[in-house]
């Protein structure tokens, strides 16, 4: 452990947000967030706009060595204080924007219908404004299971100011971007937030019916659906089981091959054909054991999945082989 690595080890959670609670000391942060190099005393002090010396050295002693380091040089921020910075210029923390539902270029990968768009506590919420959707239910804030409205597609997660200076269009792939890189590192086993290792839970409707659009036993589109969970922090998510395949390499080639980012795809609907509408079979449930197939331009990708989520088996095929 460096000396820098020790420093900001030393306060607890409480005493951490006990220090930022000022307007100073978050001016503070920013200001050195803001600068290209060390800030002496002086200069911070009148970037920050405070004019007694004295209270404004009384707050600095608050936040040097924890979140910000002291040298020869002058003041810049430690990795912890650039966290804190981070998070307020996001307006994870700060900020809830209005962005009512609005009508975008994008189609239901369902349907075909029209797609439109809302931001919500921090999430992109998609709405068919025809078919059924995908879920007919949400976990949100609470993590638990809460009613949505109809046409309900789900919600990519995106800080507000993902929101300015774009388009609703250019909002959603922005949240498309943000939302599987999280699901990347996820399906790595990684926790997105605090990079802890992430645990999976399975979970399947053994009597599924979505011949009508969703199932009424569990409310939506396909029947094998996975939870994951930091073993750290409290991250929490979860989805339809590409949520876990995403960096599966064989997944991964056979979307390049067909000219599919699955990070920023040029048509979102086209990647949703093959990662949302895809087919699957339930082989047992005791241990779990499935097989998804993914389908784009005549070709398919059959994955066989274990019970701890791994593939462990690759075919590949043409619709008229499968």
């Amino acid at each position: 452990m460096t000396d820098e690595d020790a420093a900001e080890a030393t306060l607890a959670p409480d005493e951490a947000f006990a220090v930022l609670g000022d307007e100073t000391r978050i001016g503070i942060l920013r200001a050195l967030g803001a600068a290209e190099e060390p800030l002496s005393f002086s200069e911070l002090r009148e970037r920050v706009g405070v004019d007694d010396s004295g209270q404004f050295n009384y707050h600095l002693e608050k936040v040097v060595g924890h979140f910000v380091a002291k040298s020869d040089e002058g003041y810049t921020l430690r990795r912890s204080g650039r966290r804190v910075v981070e998070a307020v210029l996001s307006g994870a923390v700060t900020e809830t924007p209005a962005f009512e539902r609005t009508r975008i270029e994008e189609a239901c990968e369902y349907c075909g219908a029209p797609v439109e768009v809302r931001w919500r506590s921090g999430n992109v919420e998609l709405f068919c404004t025809e078919c059924a959707g995908r879920y007919g239910q949400s976990y949100g804030a609470t993590k638990r299971p809460e009613p949505v409205a109809a046409g309900y597609l789900g919600r990519m997660p995106l800080p507000p100011a993902g929101l300015q200076g774009r388009t609703p269009d250019e909002i959603v792939r922005a949240a498309w971007t943000w939302s599987h890189l999280e699901m990347l590192a996820m399906s790595s086993g990684l926790c997105p937030r605090c990079s802890a290792p992430v645990e999976t839970d399975v979970f399947v409707c053994e009597d599924h019916d979505a011949s009508d659009g969703l199932c009424d036993r569990c409310d939506g589109a396909h029947a094998v659906n996975v939870g994951a969970r930091c073993t750290n922090c409290i991250f929490r998510s979860g989805g339809v089981l590409v949520v876990v395949l995403l960096a599966d390499t064989a997944l991964l080639a056979f979307l390049t091959a067909h000219g599919l980012n699955p990070v920023a795809p040029d048509s979102i609907r086209r990647l949703n054909e093959v990662l949302a509408d895809y087919d699957e079979t339930v082989l047992s449930t005791d241990p779990f054991r499935a097989r998804f197939t993914f389908g784009v331009d005549g070709d398919r990708l059959t994955l066989t999945v274990d019970d701890d989520l791994s593939v462990v088996g690759v075919d590949h095929g043409t619709a008229a082989s499968q």
